[in-house]
């Protein structure tokens, strides 16, 4: 029977003659959970230590395609950093489900509380001090000092300031943003142990996400050999050549053979676009290049914040549905005589909510505003006729085309790159919207896109609008 290949297609290292990886794969593997070799091989390379004991590799990347097994790795370098190291652990991933997982991988290992008496492993219960469970995170903490944290990023860019790791792990690097780098990276900077070490793991970003820059330029950083005290481990493909043999498939995924079922492989090989399949199960990366054509820079972004009161002038609401329709944005923008404009994020619910709240909220401000511009597939027909009858006025309902979509993304982005334009802080939401949104390709212009975009498109519609429009009920507009 094949089997996945073991050894990563790109492998930087370090030279090193003294290891404790061998020791915490004989540890997992006592405990029920042996790694393949492939994993093995990993972790003799990220507990490389030097004639002091410290840490060889203080930044490791590890890049494999999906369903091969990262937290094989993880799971027995955190487990040999609480048991034998006492170190200050935290694991974070994107997705609430993804960080339980591991919590509970390891949880099996050391009981389900302290002195419990159905612990598979009483040796590991022994050392268990308490568990911390609440809705933002996952701890446990042993009676040597170790202590380990699972927590979620989501979209919060300040999670884990002020607190102090020996080991950070970030999983799901591909949905690392940098704001979240800019919070976790300083975390293990004075790190208990004096030996630091930060871990990515993921798979290839999808480049219209907005997100994975910080993880491909990791890569390429090692890769290149910027980054002393780094280590690389690879499993990826930079062609679509071949994406159809069987063998590329063994190559690319090392767990094949082993819990990764080939039929699993060719059921979505059947399914998927090339470059898709190629992106998910040969770990076919983006180039740096492809991820970074953020629309707005944060220091731009940043340098438009503003508290004080919003100007008084003309006033445009803009309504943006999201692609597949699960979410609709609503914004607000006032550009006073003088040019300078306000914009803001008003609410955003999904869809599932119904339109009534958005139709009465919006008809509600017929006489304060120039006009409201609704973009988006599902949802826009039902909004649009719960308006009509109160919004009258010609033109007051606007429907964008393409040209002004274009139009209205490239005259806020100005507006915001002369300092024209303000927006509303602190707004966390629109703010993660606005910087990581892409420039997203339109009939020969660009727009919006990304993950997230919905909010700062809004912005747009309403900047736009408020600018574009000759209606004008009142000199003393505000939104809300």
């Amino acid at each position: 029977m094949n089997k996945g290949c073991q050894e990563p297609t790109i492998h930087v290292v370090e030279p090193y003659t003294r290891t404790q990886g061998h020791l915490a794969t004989e540890l997992s593997a006592n405990y029920g959970l042996a790694p393949h070799r492939w994993q093995a091989d990993i972790l003799d390379d990220w507990l490389a230590i030097d004639q002091d004991g410290k840490l060889v590799h203080s930044y490791c990347v590890l890049e494999v395609p999906r369903q091969n097994g990262k937290t094989g790795v993880s799971d027995p370098r955190e487990t040999w950093g609480l048991v034998v190291r006492a170190e200050q652990i935290l694991h974070t991933a994107q997705e609430f489900q993804t960080a339980k997982k591991a919590f509970d991988r390891l949880r099996k290992k050391f009981g389900d509380r302290k002195n419990d008496p159905f612990a598979e492993y009483p040796e590991l219960n022994a050392l268990v001090d308490h568990y911390t469970v609440s809705a933002g995170q996952m701890v446990l903490d042993l009676t040597n000092g170790g202590h380990i944290e699972f927590r979620t990023r989501g979209s919060n860019s300040d999670m884990g300031r002020g607190g102090t790791f020996d080991l950070v792990v970030i999983d799901e690097a591909q949905a690392y943003t940098e704001e979240q780098d800019a919070s976790l990276s300083p975390l293990n900077s004075a790190a208990p142990s004096g030996s630091p070490q930060t871990i990515l793991m993921g798979t290839p970003p999808l480049p219209t996400s907005g997100k994975g820059l910080v993880f491909v330029r990791a890569i390429e950083s090692i890769r290149t050999g910027n980054i002393k005290g780094a280590c690389l481990h690879e499993w990826s493909t930079d062609t679509l050549k071949e994406a159809d043999n069987p063998e590329t498939w063994y190559r690319n995924n090392p767990s094949l053979g082993y819990q990764l079922l080939f039929s699993a492989i060719e059921k979505d090989f059947a399914s998927m676009s090339i470059d898709t399949f190629a992106r998910e199960h040969l770990g076919f990366m983006p180039k740096k290049s492809e991820l970074g054509n953020y629309a707005i820079s944060a220091e731009t972004w940043d340098a438009c914040a503003a508290n004080t009161p919003k100007p008084h002038g003309k006033t445009a609401f803009g309504v943006k549905f999201t692609a597949d329709g699960s979410e609709v944005a609503l914004c607000g923008a006032v550009v006073a005589p003088n040019g300078y404009a306000r914009i803001e994020l008003i609410d955003r619910r999904p869809t599932g909510l119904g339109m009534q709240w958005l139709a009465e909220w919006l008809n509600a401000r017929y006489d304060k505003a120039s006009c409201v511009v609704i973009d988006g597939k599902n949802g826009v027909d039902a909004l649009v006729d719960k308006i009509k009858p109160t919004w009258k006025h010609k033109d007051s309902v606007i429907r964008p085309t393409a040209k002004s979509v274009i139009a209205a993304v490239s005259m806020l982005t100005d507006s915001l790159n002369v300092r024209t334009t303000s927006w509303y802080a602190p707004q966390k939401d629109l703010r993660e919207s606005a910087i990581t949104s892409i420039k997203r390709p339109i009939s020969g212009g660009w727009g919006f896109g990304g993950e997230n975009s919905a909010p700062i498109e809004a912005c747009a519609l309403a900047y736009w609008g408020a600018k574009m429009s000759k209606r004008d009920p009142t000199r003393k507009m505000r939104i809300g």
